[in-house]
């Protein structure tokens, strides 16, 4: 199945650090890095599609951490999820903000 790790993390059937790192952080990263190149060459459409996927990205990545840190032995699985909440409040003000800018110009 194409999107079968993707499907095992939503559930909360996977191993948190592979989730975490490789499905979560890395996609991440490179989605803000096309957004800020997007940004150097003042591409607004490139902007605005790689700030959409990382907002959807984002909430696919904070529900699939939270399940999958029932997987994870003490203190992972509460340090996790302290991670997840910061992680979503940086995710909706940063985006909110770069969003509130693009709209702007």
């Amino acid at each position: 199945m194409a999107f079968g790790p993707q499907i095992r993390a939503w559930r909360g059937e996977a191993p948190l650090g592979p989730v975490f790192w490789g499905q979560a952080v890395l996609p991440s990263l490179v989605l803000v890095l096309i957004y800020v190149d997007a940004l150097y060459r003042r591409d607004p459409v490139v902007e605005q599609v790689a700030l959409s996927l990382f907002q959807l990205h984002s909430g696919w990545a904070l529900v699939s951490i939270w399940r999958c840190a029932d997987n994870a032995t003490p203190p992972w699985d509460t340090i996790a999820r302290l991670v997840t909440i910061a992680w979503a409040v940086n995710a909706v003000l940063v985006a909110g903000f770069l969003q509130l800018d693009l709209l702007r110009r």
